[in-house]
């Protein structure tokens, strides 16, 4: 049975499933995305959070429940460290594991800043979960107006690493500086949201390189047992431990693949598939067009199927080929992958690339389709004027669907 339930203005509720939830007035963000309906499966939970005043139909299966979550209240002590923050300024870098408070923090420093009326930038470099810009990029605000979430704020610049995964360490960091660049100068703040990958040699080495790359002012640490020890044990800085809001709750992996895959969906509205001539452009992270392009006969005797594209490269040769590998079938001719580097045709459908101007990240798009012949490029994608493409690593459709991943092209 339904039951109608007012959802005020950044009223949340929590609801465990088996449930179905219906937007009947108003607007209601379910679990971080904006949706009219949604189902909650059993065993799961979701948020729904008043973005108006607002009236949800809930109807509950066996076992299921609907709770009122008290709104996030800042720790006394926050007061405090922004207080210490800002009264010498300069450079924060926030810290911490997943659901910790990161964000939250950073939209409460954001707001205190423009409270006494200190310019403020934020730089949001969660990749997999970013609330500036869309995923796959760092992405750089200057706050104007309080706000109640990172979210509502638009990206004034942005940095395409290309991928929502974090072993791209080096692009990271150098995007990191990138937006520091273009934050200084303009804002007497800067607070850089990180993601919570903070564990494992990659964690590690991730938060240890953007330390040693950006030198902040203070770090910022949210932890619940000093998970973040190892990073900032080396790190002689000004470390503030801070406390994380007893509000802060999990959020589960399915609800963040779901926020992402929205945010996926806003970055490519309004996207119009246009023809691109790649040898016209700059071309960025790809072996594709950095060589020499040579005759396909030889490839093609050598790999026993059709092969569309060859180019000589200083690291041996590139190949782009219609058919695969026979399970069985071994080539004329035994040849390293050092030497020779194979791409399946259709390699690029999908795949998500980043647009510059004069070295200034403009757009996304998603390349749709590669004529190996003209070497003329379908690229869906809003902007139409751009002399740079970056490649990226992940696949996604105009829908948001994240289809996959290419460990290199």
């Amino acid at each position: 049975m339904e039951t109608v339930r007012r959802v005020g203005k950044d009223e949340t509720l929590q609801v465990t499933g088996p449930a179905r939830i219906a937007v009947k007035t108003g607007r209601v963000r379910i679990g971080g995305v904006d949706r009219s309906t949604y189902i909650v499966k059993e065993g799961r939970s979701c948020s729904v959070e008043g973005v108006q005043e607002s009236e949800v139909g809930i109807a509950l299966g066996s076992g299921a429940r609907v709770e009122k979550r008290s709104p996030m209240m800042a720790p006394r002590m926050w007061l405090k460290h922004a207080h210490e923050i800002l009264q010498r300024k300069g450079v924060v870098m926030i810290l911490g594991a997943p659901d910790t408070g990161k964000t939250t923090f950073a939209s409460f420093l954001a707001n205190q800043a423009l409270e006494k009326g200190i310019s403020v930038a934020v730089i949001d470099s969660d990749i997999g979960q970013s609330d500036i810009g869309p995923p796959s990029t760092i992405g750089l605000a200057f706050v104007r107006t309080s706000i109640a979430r990172l979210a509502e704020v638009p990206a004034d610049e942005f940095y395409f690493v290309g991928t929502t995964s974090v072993k791209d360490v080096c692009d990271m960091v150098v995007g990191l500086q990138e937006m520091i660049e273009k934050a200084r100068g303009q804002a007497d703040v800067v607070i850089i949201d990180t993601c919570g990958y903070v564990s494992g040699d990659t964690g590690r080495r991730l938060k240890a390189l953007k330390l040693q790359a950006v030198h902040p002012d203070f770090v910022v640490a949210l932890q619940h047992n000093r998970e973040l020890y190892p990073i900032l044990r080396t790190w002689k800085g000004n470390i503030i431990e801070a406390e994380i809001p007893k509000e802060v709750r999990r959020v589960p992996r399915h609800i963040r693949k779901e926020i992402r895959e929205s945010r996926w969906k806003r970055a490519f509205e309004g996207a119009q598939e246009r023809n691109i001539d790649l040898e016209e452009k700059m071309l960025h992270n790809t072996y594709l067009l950095s060589g020499e392009v040579t005759e396909t006969r030889m490839f093609q005797k050598l790999l026993q199927c059709r092969v569309l594209h060859a180019e000589e490269i200083p690291e041996g040769y590139l190949i782009v080929k219609e058919d695969a590998f026979h399970e069985y079938q071994s080539p004329h001719v035994s040849m390293t992958s050092d030497t020779l580097r194979i791409l399946d045709a259709g390699w690029e459908e999908n795949l998500v690339v980043g647009l510059m101007t004069d070295g200034r990240f403009v757009d996304l798009g998603i390349v749709k389709k590669i004529n190996y012949k003209t070497m003329m490029a379908v690229i869906s994608c809003r902007e139409h004027s751009f002399d740079a493409i970056k490649f990226g690593r992940i696949k996604v459709d105009e829908s948001g669907r994240e289809i996959g991943f290419v460990p290199w092209c």
